[in-house]
């Protein structure tokens, strides 16, 4: 099942599978083409496998005569504030992100630091798969030049989108474990920004993962058990590439990554009008905190790429995935771990509240995640298998913006293919922890009788 994956906005695969490096020189190069060898922005993580696709990247992009310039080491919403102060024309990522230890990516950055749009998108694959790459003479090829002080400036700059002073003030002690990746140098400087106590945690860069790298409640349990001895304020768990985080309370409490955008929501709404966009899968909470302060909500596929373009087309002023994924579309186009952690200091220190007491304030629901293993081939006729399925959806609403989303008066059930794993993905909420369980169950059955 470890199919290298191509989408509009990168490629995904098993390194030593599906992910060769012929493959990636390949991709770099037709994205070079699409930019017609303009200045990109490139930067990695700290897998073992990442020296490897960097240099095929580099290949790739100096064949096609791009001036590259190599942040090295460098966690991706870095390198997506930086594409416009380089004034590069795009910018990528080598970065499994989420995903377990052997996979690796690639991801496709535009020139103003969001992901790329599927249009764009489907020009690079355009050039990949006819292999029409811009090919320079020994005289043309591409530079690359190695850039070393991009943090102070992006520091400088998220410093200005948060309280500093308050935060300073409340004297917090942070727990923050960036599971050995491409965050872990930058953590003392983050710390200095903002004004805090830093405790960190698997946070020596490492070719390998000290434990999964998604953030959730269970790969959070580490910290949970013992933010309390060191006298934590608060604990962050954050993904590889510092595009996810999720919440570790006061008293232990490992917070699902759900609640991390209706945190910052509930925080930022009151002080920025406008729209929040969020995807067709994310916590009914982020409904209720929209409906609490009177802000509309929009919801769009799956995928930072299309959460990001709605915020271009309505101003959102908010915009996240119940990922743990959460941007501010004035600083940045991307999902920012380090914004993140800014943010929800700054709701603590403004509001006085311990962490667990902001969490007291959101509605929560029960939510079930759950996936099957499909070939993608197959996955969409599980996905008729659900949509067929009148017992399953009796009196409920039927949605088709991602795959099929049913909505009763007391929770949801939501299934679609994912575009980034050969899996069948099922996400089911509820009032109720038995009735979502029920949901998820069921939805799982219909699947695997259809596979």
């Amino acid at each position: 099942m470890n199919k290298l994956r191509v989408a509009s906005f990168g490629i995904r695969g098993f390194v030593g599978e599906s992910l060769p490096p012929v493959a990636v020189i390949d991709f770099a190069a037709a994205f070079a083409t699409y930019l017609d060898g303009g200045r990109i922005v490139l930067g990695r993580d700290t897998r073992g496998s990442s020296p490897m696709l960097h240099a095929a990247v580099t290949a790739g992009l100096l064949s096609a005569g791009c001036e590259v310039l190599d942040l090295g080491i460098c966690p991706t919403p870095l390198l997506q504030y930086s594409t416009q102060p380089y004034a590069a024309a795009g910018a990528l990522s080598i970065s499994g992100g989420h995903n377990g230890a052997g996979w690796n990516s690639l991801t496709l950055i535009a020139a103003d630091g969001a992901f790329l749009d599927p249009v764009s998108g489907e020009a690079v694959l355009d050039h990949f798969h006819a292999r029409t790459f811009r090919k320079c003479g020994a005289r043309d090829i591409g530079t690359v030049v190695p850039m070393r002080d991009y943090a102070p400036a992006y520091f400088a700059a998220l410093a200005e989108q948060v309280n500093v002073a308050a935060i300073e003030q409340a004297g917090f002690t942070v727990l923050i474990d960036p599971v050995g990746g491409a965050g872990s140098p930058f953590l003392e400087a983050f710390a200095r920004t903002v004004g805090v106590q830093l405790v960190p945690i698997n946070a020596r860069p490492s070719t390998y993962l000290a434990r999964e790298p998604e953030p959730r409640p269970r790969s959070a349990l580490p910290m949970a058990s013992f933010i309390r001895y060191v006298k934590g304020d608060v604990g962050f768990v954050c993904s590889s590439d510092m595009g996810r985080m999720s919440v570790v309370t006061e008293s232990g409490e490992p917070a699902s990554e759900e609640y991390t955008l209706p945190l910052i929501a509930d925080h930022l709404l009151p002080k920025r009008s406008g729209p929040l966009v969020t995807n067709i899968c994310t916590t009914r909470t982020v409904d209720d905190v929209a409906a609490r302060h009177r802000a509309p909500l929009i919801k769009t596929r799956v995928g930072q790429a299309y959460v990001m373009d709605a915020c271009t087309d309505v101003q959102g002023v908010l915009g996240g995935e119940g990922s743990g994924s959460v941007a501010v579309p004035t600083f940045s186009q991307g999902f920012d771990g380090f914004l993140m952690i800014a943010l929800l200091l700054e709701a603590m220190a403004e509001s006085g509240a311990t962490v667990s007491a902001l969490l007291e304030q959101l509605p929560r629901y029960a939510i079930v995640k759950r996936q099957v293993d499909s070939a993608s081939r197959e996955a969409y006729r599980a996905l008729d298998a659900v949509r067929d399925a009148a017992d399953f959806i009796r009196d409920g609403t039927v949605d088709h913006v991602d795959g099929i989303r049913v909505d009763w008066e007391d929770g949801w059930v939501h299934v679609r293919t994912s575009r980034t794993q050969q899996l069948v993905r099922v996400i089911a909420e509820a009032k109720d922890e038995a009735v979502a369980h029920a949901r998820a169950a069921g939805a799982v059955q219909l699947i695997q009788q259809a596979l």
